[in-house]
């Protein structure tokens, strides 16, 4: 196999999301939408983490890199900054969300392994920079960082409620 930029991107974000199912699966059977405080901080819920990182690989990893996305009208309730310790009136059930997880990564991950180096490197189609980097391999570096960021998150949930990690 030719490895690519693109293809070292897409198998290191499906690593990522492996660890992800990983620790949620750890979850099965608890209460989803249980939020926990620490230390005067509430945690975010399982099921918002999960929902939210459908949202972030659609805009991240399919609009950023000049896919249209996936059409899937929830979404937005879990952009970042959404985040309220309570499930929006319209949520979808916790199946679905699992279910648009996995067809937006299926679709994130042919978008990003079809990618050329000059792709990558040019500016993201959402016009999202850090600092001043707005290429699309800056936002797939960054979208692998974010989801990794919320897997911590749902390990930590995962060990409050008692379940061995490792």
């Amino acid at each position: 196999m030719e490895y690519t930029s693109g293809k070292v991107l897409a198998q290191t974000m499906d690593e990522t999301r492996n660890l992800t199912r990983f620790y949620s699966g750890k979850l099965k059977g608890e209460d989803m939408d249980r939020v926990f405080e620490i230390n005067g901080f509430a945690t975010n819920s399982p099921y918002w983490i999960l929902a939210h990182l459908c949202w972030a690989e659609n805009m991240l990893l399919l609009q950023c890199m000049g896919h249209k996305g996936l059409d899937i009208p929830w979404l937005k309730d879990f952009k970042i900054g959404s985040a309220k310790g309570e499930k929006p009136g319209n949520a979808p059930e916790l199946a679905e969300v699992l279910s648009a997880m996995k067809d937006i990564h299926a679709a994130a991950l042919e978008q990003l392994s079809s990618m050329t180096d000059e792709e990558l490197d040019k500016d993201n189609t959402l016009g999202i920079s850090f600092g001043e980097n707005r290429s699309k391999r800056f936002i797939a570096m960054h979208a692998i960082r974010h989801e990794g960021t919320h897997l911590g998150q749902l390990s930590l949930i995962a060990k409050m409620y008692g379940k061995q990690t490792v």
